[in-house]
């Protein structure tokens, strides 16, 4: 009588493919330490006899479950795609899987999610955020498991390893980029400050900028707001119209800045004559644009790749000489400002 997937066996798919069983065993937790040859044997091996393997039973018995889990404030915003991709990628090299989590912008749900993911033991965390609830602080600090955070530099206390960029000095970089080309009335877009340390970091930085010049910030030149890119067409709209002569915009993420040069469109504003247009992030939008975006770059997938990487040679034994590891950015200057 054949066999169902649950009586499928580990030793059955060694006998298929003939090897044995410590080789089947790499295939499926270290693939990158068998040969290709082997490796594509075994596959096919499990594929023909249906073979199941029983995690839970494997990680009681090796106390690693390969499953590493992620979070981001939001699945619906593209700049974060770069990080996970390449996350995965690295991770899936030695036999790691992504668990991914939407923690959204609210410290008690992303509380809420972190102890689900405990709960599945994974082998690391990453996570993408700064305000963490003093609960979810000490839950972290006693899992054990290497922890990555991001989103910014700036953590008076880091839980274990950070991998990001300075915000504060992003933002500083790009006004200071508009005021050298004579830019004096600049409006700045973002989220609200209050709820999002990123978008704080994002403001002080624009501020600093015009401070080191000498120069004052009218308070309607700041408008918070959600992401969107009708968000940042009203945003634009609702910037010109209670400060005559604005001259250019820094939007603090590509969305909104999208949105705004789409509104430019369908009013006849040109940018950057009649107004100039600046973003954040440089995500596959940015370089698409008429006018083609003038925006901030961050290394989203350096941060994926960098936080992969210090999480596995935790997991590996050896011992992380940089813990925290600033990836830096770069201003991209195209046409619209």
């Amino acid at each position: 009588m054949e066999k169902t997937r649950d009586q499928v066996r580990m030793i059955d798919v060694a006998r298929r493919a003939k090897v044995g069983l410590v080789t089947v065993s790499r295939v499926l937790n270290e693939p990158g330490k068998v040969a290709e040859e082997t490796r594509q044997r075994v596959l096919q091996a499990i594929q023909e006899i249906g073979y199941v393997p029983n995690l839970v039973a494997g990680s009681l018995a090796s106390n690693r479950t390969h499953v590493i889990a992620a979070i981001v404030p939001t699945i619906g915003n593209p700049v974060f795609s770069e990080t996970i991709d390449a996350m995965a990628q690295e991770l899936r090299g030695e036999g790691y899987h992504l668990l991914l989590g939407n923690g959204g912008h609210s410290g008690r749900e992303e509380e809420g999610l972190i102890a689900k993911f405990l709960a599945r033991r994974p082998d690391g965390l990453f996570i993408h955020g700064g305000r963490h609830t003093p609960e979810t602080c000490a839950m972290l600090r006693r899992s054990g498991i290497p922890i990555v955070e991001s989103g910014d530099l700036r953590r008076p206390e880091p839980i274990d390893m950070v991998v990001s960029y300075s915000n504060f000095a992003a933002a500083e970089a790009m006004t200071t980029y508009l005021l050298e080309r004579n830019y004096r009335r600049i409006g700045f877009v973002g989220r609200a400050s209050k709820e999002n340390d990123r978008s704080l970091e994002r403001q002080r930085g624009f501020r600093a900028a015009f401070e080191r010049l000498g120069l004052e910030v009218d308070p309607r030149w700041i408008l918070e707001t959600s992401l969107g890119y009708r968000e940042g067409a009203e945003a634009l709209v609702a910037l010109r119209e209670r400060t005559p002569g604005l001259e250019a915009v820094f939007f603090a993420g590509d969305v909104w800045a999208a949105g705004a040069l789409y509104e430019c469109l369908r009013r006849g504003w040109s940018v950057p004559t009649d107004i100039a247009i600046a973003g954040f992030d440089d995500h596959a939008v940015a370089s698409q644009t008429v006018p083609t975006l003038t925006t901030v770059r961050v290394l989203r997938g350096e941060i994926g790749r960098r936080s992969a990487r210090l999480i596995l040679d935790r997991l590996n034994g050896g011992t992380v000489d940089e813990p925290i590891i600033d990836v830096g950015f770069e201003i991209i200057a195209r046409e619209s400002a």
